[in-house]
């Protein structure tokens, strides 16, 4: 149950993403923009929360991973190639923004195989490559910006979202350790880097009269506490059992992601207000999802009593 409401809070995270504004004023939108940044790496680490420490067979993995993920996808490519009124023979980019992430999960996919292996036999080691990972693609760029003295590494060749997946094998093995520190570490952990990311997004706009918002883009300094503590929070609760409301609504959340921009489309032709098109968009998004899930289990159950019967 933990995974389920780390995985609801990305996917509210990474529709606001696309909603939020500053219609409220730009403290709100940087206030908010800090804490929604979040949504894409929690997602990354439940993967790697799940998936690292499996024992299966590569065949099995792939079959399994790949076979739940592409269909869809498959799918959905050719629903919005025709809601962004693209041509089959002349696209030459993803047919949403939003598939970016797909392709980037699928990519981690095809080096799970691998980073078992790795972590099975050098797991101190690893540990070890993602500090440095840390340090030259979320520490260097945050101190090169503001000319503090940088770390000496051109072109690390660990780079992306790479840590996050890692990390959350970590989370899943450590857990036990995670258990006795004390929640009001982990929240402080994560205001630290909420004011950070806020901090050094006015600090630049007072004194440049820029709006940068790299200080809270998925790879920042600040994104990346505020990640790792508020993925630790939750990890830490012992839930005796997975509540079924939350695990329909989590097991939806795959369709809700594919389909989300499509809603929010229309939520904006009613009415283009932030906490409305919000709202719209999440809700229908999952109650889509919901049904798809449904439906699809009704369809797989009437498929295998129509073997058996056979």
């Amino acid at each position: 149950m933990n995974i389920d409401i780390i995985r609801i809070f990305a996917f509210v995270f990474i529709v606001m993403l696309h909603t939020l504004n500053r219609q409220y004023g730009l403290t709100v939108w940087m206030s908010g923009y800090a804490v929604i940044s979040t949504g894409v790496n929690l997602f990354i680490m439940i993967s790697g929360y799940l998936l690292l420490d499996k024992k299966e067979t590569v065949k099995d993995f792939f079959k399994k991973r790949f076979f739940s993920i592409l269909p869809l996808f498959v799918v959905f490519n050719i629903v919005y190639i025709y809601f962004y009124n693209h041509s089959f023979i002349t696209i030459k980019k993803i047919s949403a923004p939003h598939f970016w992430y797909i392709y980037m999960i699928l990519g981690l996919y095809l080096l799970t195989p691998w980073l078992r292996k790795v972590l099975q036999y050098a797991e101190k080691e690893t540990f070890y490559v993602v500090i440095l990972w840390f340090l030259c693609n979320v520490l260097n760029p945050y101190i090169q910006f503001f000319r503090l003295p940088k770390i000496p590494f051109s072109h690390f060749p660990i780079t992306g979202f790479i840590g996050y997946y890692i990390l959350g094998y970590y989370f899943k093995k450590y857990r036990h350790k995670l258990e006795k520190i004390p929640f009001m570490y982990i929240i402080a952990v994560y205001l630290a880097g909420f004011f950070i990311s806020v901090l050094s997004t006015k600090y630049v706009l007072v004194t440049t009269g820029n709006r940068i918002s790299d200080f809270f883009d998925k790879n920042s300094l600040g994104t990346f506490f505020m990640s790792i503590s508020f993925f630790a929070f939750w990890i830490k609760f012992n839930f005796k059992s997975r509540n079924r409301i939350i695990r329909v609504i989590s097991d939806s959340t795959y369709f809700a992601y594919l389909i989300h921009i499509i809603v929010l489309h229309h939520a904006i032709e009613i009415k283009d207000e932030m906490i409305f098109k919000s709202v719209v968009t999440i809700i229908e998004s999952i109650i889509m999802g919901v049904l798809y899930n449904y439906i699809k289990r009704i369809f797989d159950e009437f498929c295998k009593r129509y073997k058996k019967n056979r």
